[in-house]
């Protein structure tokens, strides 16, 4: 190959961002709020996101869905091993709200977290911490605690932060919990298909924030 084609060849992947030349792994790391429960896979949180990061012309973003119903924070350090071996480039960490419905303790709820977090930074994998509100018949004190906590650790861990994982359906309910009926299913805890859409709708400018950050820009 003469010179001035090897010269051509470096001027194109320095001028091309990594992302539009590599695939993005973006895992979403959760619980039964972001697993899908008791809906079609295609109406899943990841599948939801990943069909409008698609749309937005983050086409090179992969997102998946490593995310278990009855997800504890326990639960999910003992499973991050395995969700390493997928080799997410950055993950939605959403966990926390199993914690509470089993009562347990605000400082082993904050160290599991922490714990989660040091863990897929040290092997190299950028965090996005969606954080929880505990359900209304909670305690206040316990309740207002628990929020708490998502806030703090993303000052401590400089990452960023989307603090309410359901927002959007709580926006588009007028912050009612009453009124939010419509969009979760008969249990009142878990979202509908459309509540789903509207929680990745609320997510996404967040989740572009991240990405950006990371060096993933849309490709259009």
């Amino acid at each position: 190959m003469s010179i001035a084609k090897i010269l051509c060849v470096l001027m194109f992947f320095v001028s091309v961002p990594v992302s539009a030349r590599d695939g993005y792994k973006l895992m979403v790391f959760g619980d039964s709020l972001s697993a899908g429960y008791r809906l079609p896979k295609e109406d899943s949180f990841a599948e939801q996101l990943q069909t409008a990061l698609t749309e937005l012309g983050y086409a090179q973003v992969i997102v998946i869905n490593n995310s278990k119903s009855g997800e504890t924070t326990a639960g999910g350090l003992n499973r991050q091993k395995q969700a390493l071996e997928q080799k997410p480039d950055g993950v939605i960490l959403e966990l926390g709200i199993n914690d509470v419905l089993r009562g347990v303790g605000i400082e082993t709820i904050r160290e599991n977290l922490s714990k989660l977090i040091t863990n897929f930074q040290k092997a190299g994998v950028s965090v996005l911490l969606a954080g929880m509100q505990a359900p209304p018949i909670t305690e206040p004190v316990y309740a207002n605690r628990f929020s708490n906590i998502y806030r703090m650790l993303a000052q401590k861990y400089h990452i960023v932060l989307y603090p309410f994982f359901m927002q959007g359906i709580f926006k588009a309910a007028g912050n009612q919990y009453e009124m939010a009926g419509p969009y979760l299913l008969p249990d009142r805890a878990h979202p509908r298909a459309e509540g789903v859409l509207l929680m990745v709708e609320d997510m996404l400018p967040t989740i572009e924030k991240f990405l950006n950050k990371e060096g993933v820009y849309p490709v259009r």
